[in-house]
């Protein structure tokens, strides 16, 4: 399964490491997968679809890694940029955009108030920090699966100990003493988060792992919600993934639980860089000391913390926020429903094929939100996902996909087709176990070509043909004498 198909993608990553120090360009790094291992480089892209350097086509199931919920270059967002870049994408003065699009947020979400940043790295930081400025303490708890971004504190890994250390060199352990990490879901978490509720600035929660979308605690989420209620400790919910994702308002509508605070990014931005801290007046009042009036005596009384950043409220950002943001309010909960419907269809086809391929994987989804899961630890897994690369399928390696409003059934059927076809591919030189579609004969089957114009596929192929009585080349399996392995179909 060699990745010949990328060559100049290839050549780029080589061209470039030289002074570009790039983190994907050494994603899934093996010494013996050493020669697959670059980013696919994109040149353009149109709804569902990008076009690499090479001139591949693929369907695309990343999405921006979240960011995308209308496809790629659809006309709201690009009109919308458009006309603001001709009028002003000025940095220093207040643009009239912020308070439209804190407007519209605030309505579709729930919450009293909200403040923009950059990234949702950053939103997760002004929630911390404001759940701190609040209590005036300083422990944060977390749960292990979680992902919060690269703030130090929060790239951090627990022991049963109840001890954190750093997930990643270069973070001083001094840094994580503050974040205790706990099992997300269990019930002897929420007995120790009781027990330590008189020291916890806030309860940090990424309500649906993206790494692990099958566990949906309900339960567990109302449980914190209950014991944070009546008390200066904060409820965040991390929906920088999950925010505007699974419905308008996100996950806290989704499963009936309103958080003290939330960070957003992702699809908030309509593709363009952003993050939102939003929340309860009281805690929103770090930021600004709280409402106030002119033309009274009232002024700024709550304490205040610092955040701020020169990109913050960026016109152009902000202009796709608002047509963003309008145009989900004018599709509604129609279009929500049909795109995890589609989502739910797509995992319950899969894990068909997984199952009658004897493929010891599965697909969990939570709404649009969708990731392949191993049930056993795979030592060259990575082909896989080259496989579906090959044939058109955009997914990063272990990482959580995702659907768009721009996906069609004909997408999905597009996706278990190249599924099926790569764990087949797969079983056959014994990258993942199991037996798929019979992918053997016996030797007294094998033919050799009749049809001078059938063109084997590789040296000493033989035509024989499936258990669909469909024609099909083969060549001996080196590890069953007297077997055939299934290399293709004649064209």
């Amino acid at each position: 399964m060699n990745q010949s198909i990328m060559p100049r993608s290839k050549s780029y990553a080589q061209e470039h490491r030289r002074y570009l120090a790039d983190p994907r360009t050494v994603s899934g790094f093996r010494p013996n997968l050493k020669e697959m291992t670059h980013p696919i480089v994109v040149d353009r892209s149109k709804g569902v679809h990008l076009w690499d350097i090479d001139g591949n086509e693929y369907i695309d199931f990343t999405c921006g890694f979240g960011s995308n919920i209308l496809g790629h270059g659809h006309d709201v967002i690009v009109d919308a940029i458009t006309d603001q870049l001709q009028n002003d994408f000025s940095i220093g003065p207040q643009t009239p955009l912020a308070g439209e699009v804190a407007r519209i947020f605030c309505e579709l979400t729930g919450h009293d108030r909200m403040a923009f940043s950059n990234t949702g790295s950053e939103a997760v930081l002004g929630c911390t920090r404001l759940a701190r400025n609040y209590t005036g303490r300083d422990l944060i708890v977390m749960f292990n699966g979680d992902y919060h971004g690269i703030l130090d504190e929060v790239v951090v890994r627990g022991s049963k100990k109840q001890k954190s250390f750093p997930a990643a060199t270069g973070i001083p352990k001094d840094y994580v003493t503050n974040t205790l990490v706990l099992e997300y879901g269990a019930e002897q978490s929420l007995q120790i988060i009781e027990d330590n509720l008189d020291r916890l600035a806030a309860v940090l929660v990424e309500p649906v792992q993206s790494r692990k979308p099958e566990l949906q605690p309900q339960a567990f989420l109302k449980s914190l919600e209950r014991m944070t209620a009546n008390q200066p400790t904060a409820l965040i919910f991390d929906e920088v993934i999950s925010g505007f994702r699974i419905g308008l308002g996100g996950a806290q509508e989704h499963f009936g639980v309103k958080a003290d605070l939330a960070s957003y990014g992702k699809i908030v931005g309509g593709g363009m860089p952003i993050g939102v801290v939003a929340g309860r007046s009281e805690y929103m009042a770090g930021l600004d000391g709280g409402f106030w009036n002119y033309g009274d005596d009232s002024r700024p009384e709550a304490g205040m913390t610092y955040f701020a950043g020169t990109f913050v409220r960026h016109p152009l950002t902000l202009a796709a926020s608002k047509a963003i943001l309008t145009h989900l309010k004018k599709c509604g909960p129609a279009a929500y429903a049909r795109i995890n419907a589609l989502s739910d269809d797509l995992a319950e086809r899969s894990n068909r094929v997984f199952q009658e391929l004897n493929a010891p994987m599965f697909l969990a989804n939570f709404g649009s939100l969708f990731k392949i899961q191993f049930r056993e630890d795979m030592l060259y897994s990575e082909v896989f996902f080259a496989g579906l690369r090959r044939r058109g399928i955009h997914i990063w390696d272990h990482r959580p996909c995702l659907l768009t409003l721009a996906h069609r059934p004909e997408h999905v059927d597009q996706f278990v087709t190249a599924l099926r076809d790569t764990i087949v591919e797969c079983q056959q030189y014994r990258f993942l176990p199991g037996q798929g579609v019979p992918q053997t004969i016996d030797a007294n089957d094998a033919q050799q070509p009749t049809d001078r114009s059938a063109s084997p596929p590789c040296l000493n192929a033989k035509l024989g043909r499936d258990t669909n009585n469909n024609p099909a080349w083969f060549v001996a399996d080196t590890l069953n004498p007297g077997q055939y392995v299934q290399v293709g179909l004649p064209s």
